[in-house]
């Protein structure tokens, strides 16, 4: 059905929807398949399915590229309409247009918009601080949110409040780092930091978490800064709530880059406990989210496992034409296919050792009602795990490739407004580069067994080969 996926930012309330981050398989058995067939992506623009021209069915869509062409538009109308700069303004959010965001949202608001209509306007600006790093602006626009009627938590106005005066993600030293990855059992990207000025760590990198977590063990400690007494509510993969509170690393080098003032959330030891083959316990003290990546250019070589951080100034941040990364409650999605069909959103998860579909969502997919039950036990963060459903040989295509999996899982969740999640079984195919700056993602396959598609067809919809 192409994309018909409805997006309810109304109900995009903060929840800090961290259970995509760091999912693994427990045991397969023989009801799970990991296998995945690598193989060129080339669309068609009759592969691109649009249910209507509107631009706020196209928002609701998460067809935010396209959204953004009716900006002039909707400017040149001689009756303005809150509801379409209300819209234009939420896809350049989702897009990391946030100068543009804040100058349409405000139109929306001198239009007079209604008590429901003023809630989202409101909340979409606090989200465009938020990732701005203007914290003490994001907590004004969430409490008029609130105040208009929106149900915005109360710990995470304090949370945004405390961060108000804070310098935070000041880079010194190196612009730039390259240093080993590491990705035993479960196969998930983690590197060597120091913590603090002195203590050594394990971090897992996770683009899928909304925020920075780490142990309460490890937060005392190095002595990690409070930002209050308050606590917050994180929901895992399948809704589950996870306590936590919240506090200020002083600083993680990382190679020869630091970077200082980190804003996490401080967890449970017991909720960052993993089994791996044989139950071997895997014990994580450190993760670093979406939060603080969005402040870099990151290329993952799963060729060498490698991993390149690169601070983005404001030179960097320069949004490419076939932008394919968009920021939904906080966390990075990509634009996908699903059997050659886009476009679906994923989040983007380098901290999920599998791929999963929202069995919620697919009802707006050709594939409702492909279920079969599997026997696999997987785990999320906060130490959910599930047995349940997969759907089997489907295509998943992201940039200029595209995935077979034998088999992909199901979750479902009322909290996120993704299709699926695109785990390391997929990306660990490629040299993943994930631009925050140019708003991208790009996989590479040109050594050592990862090759260019070179079959004689023209380039993917978009996708120029001079840029590749």
């Amino acid at each position: 059905m192409g994309q018909v996926q409805r997006i309810p930012y109304a109900d995009m309330r903060h929840r800090y929807p961290i259970g995509a981050g760091l999912a693994v398989l427990l045991a397969a058995g023989c009801a799970l398949y990991s296998e995945v067939i690598i193989s060129p992506l080339f669309l068609l623009p009759s592969d691109v399915t649009r249910t209507s021209n509107s631009i706020v069915d196209l928002v609701e869509q998460g067809d935010f590229a396209r959204a953004i062409t009716y900006g002039r538009a909707i400017e040149s109308r001689p009756k303005p309409l809150v509801r379409e700069f209300a819209a234009l303004g939420r896809a350049e959010l989702a897009s990391g247009r946030f100068d543009q965001a804040r100058r349409h949202l405000r139109t929306a608001i001198d239009l007079n918009p209604s008590r429901v209509q003023m809630s989202e306007i409101a909340w979409d600006l606090s989200q465009t601080e938020y990732l701005a790093n203007n914290f003490a602006a994001a907590e004004e626009w969430s409490t008029l949110a609130h105040d208009m009627g929106m149900n915005i938590r109360d710990w995470h106005r304090k949370y945004l409040s405390a961060l108000a005066n804070v310098d935070v993600y000041r880079f010194s030293g190196k612009t730039s780092a390259r240093l080993p990855m590491e990705r035993k059992l479960p196969r998930v990207p983690r590197i060597s930091v120091e913590v603090n000025g002195g203590t050594n760590a394990t971090a897992v990198i996770d683009s899928g978490a909304v925020l920075s977590i780490i142990s309460r063990r490890f937060a005392t400690q190095i002595n990690v800064r409070s930002l209050g007494d308050f606590r917050g509510t994180f929901f895992g993969l399948l809704g589950e709530p996870i306590d936590v509170t919240f506090g200020l690393i002083d600083s993680i080098r990382i190679g020869e880059m630091v970077i200082h003032d980190i804003p996490v959330a401080i967890m449970p030891d017991e909720k960052l406990n993993f089994f791996i083959l044989n139950r071997a316990r895997f014990q994580m003290d450190l993760l670093l989210g979406a939060n603080l990546l969005k402040e870099t250019r990151m290329e993952l070589d799963f060729r060498s496992n490698h991993i390149t951080f690169q601070r983005l100034d404001p030179s960097m941040r320069r949004l490419r034409p076939d932008q394919n990364l968009f920021f939904m409650g906080f966390r990075p999605f990509v634009h996908a296919t699903l059997n050659r069909k886009g476009w679906y959103l994923f989040v983007l998860d380098t901290g999920s050792e599998i791929t999963f579909l929202n069995e919620t969502e697919l009802i707006n997919t050709s594939l409702r009602g492909g279920s079969k039950f599997h026997g696999a036990l997987l785990q999320g963060l906060g130490g959910a795990r599930k047995r349940g459903a997969k759907i089997e040989n489907v295509e998943i295509g992201v940039d200029q490739w595209k995935g077979l999996f034998k088999d992909l899982p199901l979750y479902s969740t009322e909290r996120s407004q993704a299709l699926g999640i695109l785990g390391q079984d997929f990306l660990s195919n490629f040299i993943v580069t994930i631009d925050f700056g140019a708003m991208h993602v790009d996989l590479r396959r040109d050594q050592g067994g990862f090759r260019e598609p070179d079959t004689g067809m023209a380039a993917p919809m978009g996708v120029p080969r001079s840029n590749r």
